[in-house]
């Protein structure tokens, strides 16, 4: 049974006041229910669409904490968060075959409505991709369909706010609070790094002549440096 959009809402409330009772424990149980159903349904429908041409396809369910902190980051109510129930894409590093697969799973999905985010050219603090918001049954879904090298930066940019913070990923700047002057400067090295590769990430061409595969191997080269410099250092010092 779905609830509706008030009862959604007042739970949400409560999670992101932390003011949960027994009956909102019970609501967002059962609610967490019909989210796991969907999102398996969800996911094997692209596995099974994709997986045959070696795309990796994940998913996850936010859970309580990532849902309360969205909550808190933004101005969201429960019932508009589009990314409970997620699923993610990653295709090789063309633009063609990223506008390919957008339009399929949009096929795939006649029976609801969508919404189409393209952070490939309005890049939210450095992150590219491509987003799908599908509505179904009362339900929001989202998929992300990336290419291998904007998911190589945004894990690399995941990593980097477990570091510093998650905030980092929303814009909410660095905390750097615990660490030494010598690691200050090493983390913000890392932070422009991160900045710079992804504006070269969006201005790189996917005609895979020798110029963008170079232009690819450059940026890819980079992020494994930012990679081994956050696993190789001694942060404490």
């Amino acid at each position: 049974m779905l609830q509706s959009t008030k009862q959604i809402d007042l739970l949400g409330e409560a999670i992101r006041t932390d003011t949960m009772t027994p009956a909102d424990w019970k609501l967002l149980h059962l609610m967490r229910g019909t989210w796991r159903i969907a999102f398996i349904e969800l996911q094997a429908t692209l596995r099974q669409r994709f997986g045959s041409h070696n795309y990796k396809v994940t998913g996850r369910l936010k859970n309580y904490r990532t849902i309360r902190e969205k909550l808190i980051r933004t101005n969201l109510r429960l019932s508009q968060i589009r990314d409970i129930i997620g699923c993610r894409i990653v295709i090789p590093n063309s633009y063609e075959i990223q506008d390919s697969v957008v339009t399929e799973i949009l096929a795939l999905h006649l029976n609801g409505g969508y919404r189409i985010i393209d952070r490939r050219v309005l890049p939210n603090h450095g992150y590219r991709a491509v987003h799908i918001e599908l509505r179904q049954d009362g339900l929001i879904f989202e998929v992300q369909v990336r290419t291998q090298l904007q998911d190589f930066w945004a894990t690399t940019s995941e990593a980097f706010g477990e570091l510093v913070g998650r905030g980092f990923r929303y814009g909410l700047g660095l905390e750097l609070d615990q660490f030494s002057v010598h690691a200050k400067s090493l983390i913000q090295q890392i932070a422009t790094g991160l900045d710079e590769s992804s504006k070269k990430i969006g201005k790189v061409g996917y005609d895979h002549n020798l110029l963008a595969l170079n232009e690819i191997a450059e940026i890819e080269q980079q992020l494994f440096v930012i990679k081994s410099l956050m696993s190789e250092t001694d942060w404490s010092l």
